[in-house]
């Protein structure tokens, strides 16, 4: 594939599932890559991933970006180990979004997306005593599962390696900084790394660097954290087995059957999406016991044999978020740092669109016009928050789907 040969050098910065995804998409191209990370490859954001991977969304774009990654996920040998697990999805929907998702069917199946309508007594053989309120229609993707975040990472960074990508890891980056020909970052050793561009593949912690880096507040990407946790639970022996992920839109939670014996109980709230989060304020202790109870107890409600689950563990991860919940693909040009780009504010997609995600920014820094890239990048920018021209979603009211 051509590409502009003034981008022989690219550094990025940060080593979660985008940012090695991009550096082995990058490097295929035959770019000079350095990917640098404060901790280890995958050691943020992505290595709390609940890494489900679907292809259900509302946007034409959004859904054949995830009909590629899964595609990407599912053959991944060229890359290495993505640990993808096919378990299938079940998508319940009620009142208005019952219609929405009839049309959407449409749509997915358009693109080649696997999208059944399935009945109340179908679930069941999946989920045999489930209160199946609220179900006024019902669709199943087969193919959809979850993956390993940690390994799918991995896997990208030493793909990336294996084609001359220099990866440093315990590297902070302190500083970005724009140059006539190319772009710089400075460490917090002193070193200063230079190249011919810099991607910030940062999550949560983009606008901390931009600031450090001299960008005014007012100047910044509308970026946000959001707060998620997770309860991991031990399922009943009568709910042992591998089964499908459980999206449950009327009590604003899903269900991940992780495994033989798992479940990841996780919040579809909008709610949380919209409340931001200091990032720089400690996670561990996020989870409550009343959010525990809450959560035990949507299940519970839905699948009443869950009620003799044990739990196991909870967690607490931070999405990137941007004000219409899709990434930011673009350059800082706007700011003065034409030769500094970020993917960033992916709102809870970063892992299950990664693949997509690599693909795109590989694009956009090499010069591939958005017309002749697989997908259209330039859709992603940071303009369109200002134009109105915002990725929009066909559904109301369910946190992550759009």
């Amino acid at each position: 594939m051509p590409f502009d040969k003034s981008v022989r050098s690219v550094i990025i910065v940060g080593g979660g599932s985008t940012g090695s995804s991009i550096a082995y998409n990058l490097a295929i191209k035959g770019v000079k890559v350095t990917l640098v990370d404060r901790g280890s490859i995958a050691s943020g954001n992505t290595g709390k991933s609940s890494a489900l991977v679907r292809t259900h969304y509302s946007n034409r774009l959004i859904a054949s970006m995830a009909l590629y990654s899964i595609n990407q996920l599912k053959n991944f040998g060229m890359v290495g180990y993505s640990g993808f697990t096919r378990t299938g999805m079940v998508f319940p929907f009620n009142g208005d979004n019952a219609e929405t998702a009839r049309k959407n069917r449409d749509m997915l199946l358009e693109l080649g997306i696997e999208e059944n309508e399935i009945s109340v007594s179908q679930v069941r053989e999946f989920f045999p005593d489930i209160d199946s309120s609220g179900f006024d229609y019902i669709l199943y993707e087969p193919e959809s599962g979850y993956a390993d975040p940690v390994a799918t990472a991995s896997a990208y960074a030493n793909a990336a390696k294996d084609l001359g990508t220099e990866v440093y890891t315990g590297t902070e980056v302190v500083k970005v900084e724009n140059e006539r020909k190319g772009a710089s970052v400075y460490l917090a050793s002193g070193k200063k790394y230079s190249a011919d561009a810099v991607i910030l593949a940062t999550n949560t912690w983009t606008n901390n660097l931009l600031r450090s880096s001299g960008i005014d507040e007012r100047s910044l990407p509308p970026l946000y954290a959001s707060i998620h946790d997770i309860i991991y639970v031990r399922r009943p022996e009568n709910y042992q087995g591998i089964k499908p992920t459980l999206w449950d839109p009327q009590k604003s939670a899903y269900y991940k059957m992780e495994g033989e014996t798992l479940t990841a109980i996780g919040s579809l709230d909008p709610r949380i999406d919209n409340e931001p989060f200091d990032v720089n304020k400690n996670i561990e202790d996020h989870v409550t016991d009343s959010y525990i109870e809450e959560y035990l107890a949507k299940i519970t409600e839905r699948i009443p044999s869950m009620g003799n689950a044990s739990i196991v563990a909870a967690i607490s991860g931070l999405y990137d978020m941007s004000p219409d919940g899709q990434a930011i693909i673009d350059s800082l040009a706007a700011n003065g740092m034409e030769n500094v780009y970020i993917c960033a504010g992916l709102s809870g997609h970063g892992f299950k669109l990664s693949p997509a995600y690599g693909l795109m920014v590989a694009d956009m820094v090499t010069g591939i016009k958005p017309e002749n890239s697989l997908f259209d990048w330039s859709k992603f920018s940071l303009a369109r928050f200002k134009n109105g021209s915002g990725i929009k979603s066909m559904y109301s009211g369910i946190g992550t789907i759009y």
